[in-house]
C-alpha cells in the first residue's frame, strides 16, 4: 500500500497553514490515506509537496513564480524532481494554488459544501509532470451579500469562493442581520414554520464568524454600504424596513428638504439623504465613518454610500448649489483624507448608482492617499445584452435631468456613457458592481441565459476600464446546476476563458456519459429569451410566439423520463445534480405552461399556472435549500403574477 506523501508548509504563516491543512484533508478523502503537514524551516528536504508564498521560497533560494508578489494573486504549481512546489504570490493564492492542485487531480466544486465535491479515487498523490503559473485577470473578485441566508450558508459560500479562487466577500451593513432574518422569519413561505428572529448582537456574532473563516483565507473583507445617513443622525440602518418611531427636531434639521418637508424619504432610513450644506449634517457622516473605520480595522474595503433611495437629494438654497456627486466627491474627500492622515490601511469605496450616475461637474475624488476604490453599480441595466452592446441603446439621447428628477436609464449604452463621464476624471482602482444572480437568478430561464451574458460582461471588463466585479447575489444560486457560478469564477480569474469549456466541465463532472444531453436539454431551455430578439427593448416575454413557447413545453416534458434514468442511476453529488435538474423540470413545465396561458388572452389561467410554480418551489423548499434561494425565487413569481393581472409586460425589460 502506497504511503502517504509528505506535505510540508514554509514558514508559520496562518493562511499558508490552513491552505497546507486543507490539502492535507482533501488528500486524505482522495486516497484513503491520513496525510500530515509538518514545517519545512531551512531548506527543501525531500520528497513531498511544498507550500508557500513567493517570498517564502525565495528564501530557501528558489525563484519558482515569476509574477511580483503582493496584493495580486497569481499562482504555481511546478515539479522539482522528486518535489511539487505549491506557490502563491500572497497567503491568500497559495490557498488557491492547493486547490487548483485538487482540480489538476480531477477534483470538482459543484456547489458550496461536501454534498457538492466531486472527488477522484488516487492510489497516492501525484506530484510529477506539472508546470503551471497562473495570475488572474482582475483584482476584484467578489460576491455581495443579497438574499435569504444562514451563518452556515454564508460560510459554506465563502469556502466554494476560495476554492474558485474568488478572493473578496461584501457583508452589507454594519450587521447582516437583516438577510439572516429574513430567511429565520420565512415571510416568504407560508408553509414553513418561522424560526424565531435574531437580535443585533446575536447577528454581529454571526458576522464575526464569518469575517473569521475569511480572515482564515486570506480573503478580503467589505462592509456596510447604504445605512450611513441615517445611523450618523443616531437612527438604525440595517435594512429597508420601515422606520416606526418619529424622528426628532434635532434629527429634523439634519436630513434633506424634499418637496419642501424635511422627513424620513419614503419612511425608510437607508433610504433618507442628509441635508450636506448644513455643516452639522456634513461633519456627522464624515465622523461616523472615520471613527467606524478607525474602530474596525479587520474591514479592507469599506463601502461609503449614500442613500439607497433616489429623486430625495436636498433641495434647500445651500445643497442646489452642487450636484448630488459633487457633495459626494466631498464627502468621499473628507472621509479618505481623514483615513489617510490617520495612516488607517482600510480603503473607501464610493460608487456610480442612482443619484450619482452623472458624474461631479466641479468636484473631483482626488485619492490623494491612494485609498479610494470607484464601483459603477448599473443595476437597471438591460440582462438581455453585455454591457458593452452598443445596440442595446435607448431612442432618445441621454441628458442630465433636473434635480431630484432622475430616470435612470434601462439600456446599456447609456449606462457605459454615465461610466466614461465618472472615467474622465478618476483616478482610482475600480471595479463593477451588478445583479446577474439577484434579478437574473430570481427569473431563472424566462430572464435568459444570465451566464452567457455575465461571461461577455467580465471578459470585456478591461476594455470598460474596470478592474474586476462584485456579484450582488443571493448565495443559494446553483440551481438547477451551477454553471453560471463556474463561469463567473473561472472567466474573473481568467478572461480568455472559453464559456462552453466551462460548461462541459461542469456537466462531465456532475452528470458524466450523459451529460450531452444535459447540455442540449439546458441549451433549448435557456436559449428562449436572449439577445437573438434583437434590441427593441419590447417586453421579451410577451413578443414570443406560442407555437415555440409550446413546442419547448413539449419537448420539456418528453425529457423528463431521460432524467428519471439518470437521477436514478447517480450517487452522491452526481445523483442530486440529477434530482435538482428533475425538480427544475418540473419548475420549467409550470412556467411555460402560464407563458403559453398568457400568450393565449388567458390572464387569470396564466396566474393559476405561475402560482402552481410558485407552490413547488415553496412545497420544496428544503429539498433545493443549498442550490436555490427560494425567498427571491418567489418574490420573481409574486411580481410576475401581479404584471399579469395589471395588464402590465411580463418582463422589466419590456418596461
Amino acid at each position: 500500500m502506497p504511503n502517504a506523501t509528505p506535505i510540508y508548509a514554509i514558514g508559520t504563516d496562518s493562511v499558508v497553514s490552513f491552505a497546507s491543512e486543507e490539502l492535507a484533508r482533501y488528500l486524505g478523502k482522495i486516497t484513503g490515506i491520513e496525510h500530515r503537514v509538518e514545517t519545512a524551516k531551512s531548506r527543501l528536504t525531500g520528497k513531498g509537496i511544498y507550500l508557500g508564498t513567493k517570498q517564502a521560497f525565495e528564501g530557501f533560494g528558489l525563484q519558482v513564480l515569476q509574477a511580483s508578489g503582493g496584493s495580486e494573486d497569481a499562482i504555481a504549481l511546478k515539479t522539482s524532481g522528486d518535489k511539487l512546489l505549491v506557490v502563491g504570490s500572497n497567503p491568500r493564492s497559495v490557498l488557491f494554488a492547493a486547490y487548483r492542485y485538487l482540480e489538476r487531480l480531477g477534483t470538482e466544486w459543484l456547489w458550496p459544501g461536501e454534498d457538492g465535491e466531486i472527488l477522484p479515487r488516487l492510489e497516492e498523490a501525484k506530484t510529477d509532470g506539472f508546470d503551471l503559473e497562473e495570475m488572474a485577470s482582475y483584482s476584484h473578485r467578489g460576491v455581495c451579500i443579497e438574499g435569504a441566508v444562514t451563518p452556515e450558508t454564508v460560510i459554506e459560500f465563502i469556502d466554494w469562493m476560495a476554492k474558485r479562487r474568488m478572493n473578496e466577500f461584501f457583508l452589507q451593513f454594519k450587521t447582516s442581520r437583516f438577510f439572516y432574518n429574513r430567511y429565520y422569519a420565512r415571510r416568504y413561505n407560508p408553509r414553513a414554520k418561522p424560526s424565531p428572529k435574531i437580535s443585533v448582537d446575536e447577528s454581529l456574532k454571526f458576522d464575526a464568524r464569518v469575517i473569521e473563516e475569511l480572515k482564515r483565507r486570506g480573503m478580503i473583507v467589505e462592509r456596510v454600504g447604504h445605512g450611513w445617513t441615517c445611523e450618523a443622525i443616531g437612527i438604525e440602518g440595517l435594512g429597508w424596513d420601515p422606520e416606526e418611531k418619529p424622528i426628532s427636531e434635532g434629527q429634523r434639521e439634519l436630513v434633506a428638504l424634499v418637496d419642501g418637508r424635511r422627513e424620513l424619504f419614503g419612511k425608510i432610513a437607508v433610504n433618507t439623504e442628509l441635508c450636506y450644506s448644513n455643516p452639522k449634517a456634513f461633519d456627522a457622516l464624515v465622523d461616523h465613518v472615520v471613527q467606524y473605520a478607525l474602530e474596525h480595522p479587520e474591514v479592507d474595503l469599506l463601502h461609503f454610500w449614500l442613500s439607497d433611495g433616489m429623486n430625495n437629494h436636498c433641495e434647500c438654497e445651500g445643497c442646489a448649489k452642487l450636484s448630488p456627486s459633487d457633495w459626494y466627491a466631498k464627502l468621499v474627500n473628507a472621509v479618505s483624507h481623514r483615513l489617510g492622515e490617520a495612516k488607517c490601511k482600510t480603503k473607501v469605496v464610493f460608487l456610480c448608482y442612482a443619484n450619482t450616475l452623472w458624474a461631479p461637474k466641479q468636484e473631483v475624488v482626488d485619492d490623494l492617499y491612494k485609498n479610494t476604490v470607484f464601483m459603477f453599480a448599473p443595476i437597471s441595466r438591460c440582462y438581455l445584452h453585455k454591457l458593452s452592446d452598443a445596440k442595446c441603446s435607448s431612442s432618445k439621447p441621454l441628458e442630465p435631468a433636473p434635480r431630484n428628477r432622475m430616470v435612470p436609464p434601462r439600456t446599456n449604452r447609456e449606462f457605459v456613457q454615465l461610466l466614461r463621464g465618472w472615467q474622465k476624471t478618476l483616478r482610482s482602482d475600480s471595479f463593477l458592481f451588478d445583479y446577474h444572480f439577484w434579478s437574473g437568478f430570481s427569473l431563472d430561464f424566462l430572464g435568459g441565459d444570465i451566464g452567457d451574458v455575465l461571461w461577455r460582461d467580465l471578459r470585456d471588463l478591461m476594455e470598460l476600464g474596470l478592474n474586476g466585479f462584485l456579484s450582488c447575489q443571493t448565495l443559494r444560486s446553483f440551481y438547477p446546476t451551477g454553471i453560471p457560478m463556474a463561469i463567473m469564477a473561472e472567466t474573473l480569474w481568467n478572461n480568455k476563458t472559453e464559456i462552453e469549456g466551462v460548461k462541459d466541465r461542469y456537466l462531465k463532472a456532475a452528470f458524466g456519459e450523459d451529460a450531452p444531453f444535459v447540455s442540449s436539454y439546458l441549451g433549448k431551455i435557456y436559449s428562449l429569451v436572449g439577445a437573438k430578439n434583437g434590441h427593441g427593448h419590447v417586453d421579451p416575454l410577451s413578443a414570443l410566439s406560442l407555437k415555440v413557447v409550446q413546442e419547448l413545453l413539449e419537448y420539456v416534458k418528453e425529457s423528463r423520463a431521460r432524467i428519471e434514468i439518470i437521477a436514478s442511476k447517480g450517487t452522491g453529488a452526481a445523483k442530486k445534480s440529477a434530482l435538482y435538474l428533475l425538480h427544475h423540470n418540473t419548475y420549467v413545465s409550470l412556467l411555460l405552461e402560464a407563458l403559453s396561458r398568457y400568450l393565449k388572452g388567458e390572464k387569470e389561467k396564466a396566474v393559476e399556472e405561475v402560482e402552481g410554480a410558485l407552490n413547488h418551489l415553496l412545497s420544496t423548499e428544503d429539498e433545493i435549500f443549498k442550490v436555490a434561494d427560494v425567498y427571491i425565487m418567489s418574490s420573481a413569481l409574486n411580481e410576475i403574477s401581479s404584471r399579469i393581472l395589471a395588464k402590465k409586460p411580463l418582463s422589466a425589460q419590456g418596461s
